[in-house]
């Protein structure tokens, strides 16, 4: 199995310069697979978004890791605590080239119109799938019918699909998404999960890491689950973690855990 990413002993804050920063995540040994549908699960504050920003290279979390590395291309590896270290325009250069963001806050912008969104980063970074066709595959059909052309006009579950198709327009090798479908219907979430299920699915080199709070998509959709654990110190103070306890795998359709091979509907009951 090839990795797009290999972690050691990391421990992530936002104080990292403070002289006694708080540890707000740790992971123990931690592999992000090419060709996965990886989902990150969790109770609110256990640290979901903060391993999505550490991973993406968004937010400087690293407070200490042993090791923590990318594999972006074939022979080729980078060491993400050294990339810290230059200039902000060498993260850009990795973020722009490799991966591909979708927020809960879907971040469009208002004085462009509804094209201009969706296809200003498919023009920057490359990529070869249709715009027109894309709409339809997530159901946004009636802006076309009608020729919409201002983003105000989209509801909130519209805007929502627009930020999705803005991500995948572009080429990428990991697609990040933080709660994707959080603002969807049911049908809407299911339809996005399946359009980005095969599309990493059909490509040996891309990867989708998905942070959500459904059980029913991440067991239906992902290939791992990752739950993040809450841990509380002594002092009462608080952190995720991930360790071998915290990753299902899904293997020829059957749920495994440690090796203990898993029902889905024992790990939606345990995922909950």
């Amino acid at each position: 199995m090839i990795n797009y990413f290999e972690i050691k002993n990391l421990k992530c804050s936002y104080e990292c310069k403070a002289t006694h920063p708080k540890v707000v995540l740790q992971a123990n040994e931690l592999s992000i697979p090419k060709g996965e549908v990886v989902f990150i699960i969790g109770q609110s504050g256990c640290g979901k978004s903060t391993i999505l920003e550490t991973l993406g290279l968004m937010n400087h979390t690293i407070l200490a890791a042993e090791k923590f590395t990318i594999f972006p291309e074939e022979d080729m590896e980078i060491d993400v605590t050294e990339v810290w270290r230059q200039k902000n325009s060498v993260l850009s250069d990795i973020r722009k080239k490799y991966f591909s963001f979708i927020f809960q806050q879907t971040n469009l912008m208002q004085n462009f119109s509804i094209w201009e969104n969706a296809v200003i980063p498919q023009l920057i970074k490359g990529g070869d799938k249709n715009y027109n066709d894309t709409l339809l595959q997530v159901g946004l059909q009636q802006i076309l019918k009608e020729n919409r052309q201002n983003v105000a006009e989209l509801s909130g579950g519209q805007q929502q699909r627009l930020a999705f198709v803005r991500a995948f327009l572009p080429d990428f090798k990991i697609l990040f998404g933080d709660e994707p479908t959080g603002n969807l219907d049911p049908e809407n979430a299911d339809n996005l999960m399946k359009i980005i299920a095969d599309e990493i699915h059909k490509s040996a080199d891309k990867t989708a890491i998905i942070v959500s709070h459904s059980p029913e998509l991440s067991v239906k959709y992902a290939d791992r689950i990752i739950k993040i654990h809450k841990k509380e110190l002594q002092h009462g103070d608080t952190f995720g973690k991930i360790d071998s306890d915290s990753i299902y795998e899904k293997r020829n359709g059957k749920w495994f855990h440690n090796e203990t091979e898993i029902s889905s509907e024992q790990l939606k009951t345990i995922i909950r």
